[in-house]
């Protein structure tokens, strides 16, 4: 099978993330393919979507949800990809899943340094179990969406309250 440049984008998103949701996968690709005269539309992403759940037994669809049929949806990690999209407008340069509990997702992006980020989960571990390194940024986020009562953040720590709308409101630390 034959697949365009954004297919082979979606493939590879997919096998780095597992699961997304169409709307993540929609802004990824909008973010990586944007040109003047050329927009990712959503009929445009649907029918790439067709053509490779068609043509490739991997790829899955239900509803809103698009993964590879190895993967189960994890809620914590498609919050994950939210926050990235929101930092990174949907034009991270890096990303990936990451299987070291409690990071659910590491993304970089920035001009010409790149700034890296991890995504982690505070149920899954207290914030000063997580070691970063040096230039990293860890963003916290909580299956009750809302900021802990007496939470304090180590240096370039944040945590990401989920709002009403689905987007999030970011809390830093008070430190270098």
């Amino acid at each position: 099978m034959f697949l365009s440049t954004q297919q082979k984008f979606i493939l590879d998103t997919l096998k780095k993330l597992n699961c997304v949701w169409r709307r993540q996968l929609h802004a990824l690709v909008r973010g990586q393919f944007q040109r003047d005269n050329f927009e990712i539309t959503q009929a445009r992403m649907d029918a790439m979507l067709r053509q490779l759940r068609m043509g490739m037994a991997d790829v899955r669809m239900d509803g809103e949800l698009v993964w590879l049929s190895n993967a189960q949806p994890d809620a914590r990690r498609l919050e994950a990809i939210d926050v990235m999209i929101e930092l990174t407008g949907g034009k991270p340069q890096e990303f990936s899943a990451s299987r070291e509990p409690p990071r659910l997702l590491r993304f970089a992006y920035g001009g010409d340094g790149l700034r890296p980020f991890t995504v982690a989960s505070l149920d899954a571990a207290p914030t000063e179990l997580l070691e970063r390194g040096k230039a990293e940024r860890i963003i916290w986020i909580a299956e009750s969406g809302e900021v802990p009562q007496g939470l304090a953040l180590p240096p370039k720590h944040f945590f990401a309250a989920r709002q009403p709308d689905g987007s999030h409101r970011f809390y830093g630390s008070n430190g270098p």
